[in-house]
């Protein structure tokens, strides 16, 4: 923990040995709801995408998922869990849309192909230039707002 936060990180303590990093499994369980709401036609990947990168990525950045809670209120949250976890998807198969991608050999960007389709040289240096700088001004924020360093995953 010492030499994570002496490096700049905001390293958390681990009390139990779990499979994955406590940000993995984090956002595997995002990414799971977020499968199963583009195989339902709910939105599509791009727009799943949108509504993370401009919403909940944008609130979480400021408060985390339970301090967020806490300003919504309990009462409320409670409220909405009742309707909404028996709702969310409990699917333990490897969704199908990255099954088939795989294989016809579309790996992600390192391939050149993946769900988001294409990534040609120029769009896959867009694409890391535009998150390198969002990171970048997030940590930034970060530091600037509780004087001390950015938040760092374990992966």
């Amino acid at each position: 923990m010492g030499w994570a936060t002496h490096a700049g990180k905001s390293p958390i303590h681990v009390r139990r040995d779990v499979p994955g990093f406590v940000v993995n499994r984090l956002q595997y369980a995002l990414l799971r709801e977020a499968y199963r709401l583009a195989e339902l036609g709910v939105s599509s990947l791009e727009d799943i995408d949108t509504a993370v990168t401009s919403g909940l990525g944008l609130r979480w950045a400021a408060v985390g998922p339970f301090q967020t809670m806490d300003l919504a209120g309990l009462d409320v949250h409670a409220v909405v869990a009742r309707r909404l976890f028996p709702e969310l998807s409990n699917q333990v198969a490897v969704p199908g849309l990255v099954v088939d991608l795989i294989a016809t050999g579309a790996l992600g960007a390192k391939t050149g192909r993946g769900l988001r389709g294409a990534y040609p040289p120029e769009r896959l240096a867009d694409v890391t230039r535009d998150r390198d700088l969002v990171l970048s001004a997030l940590a930034g924020l970060r530091r600037r707002n509780t004087g001390g360093d950015s938040v760092t995953t374990e992966s």
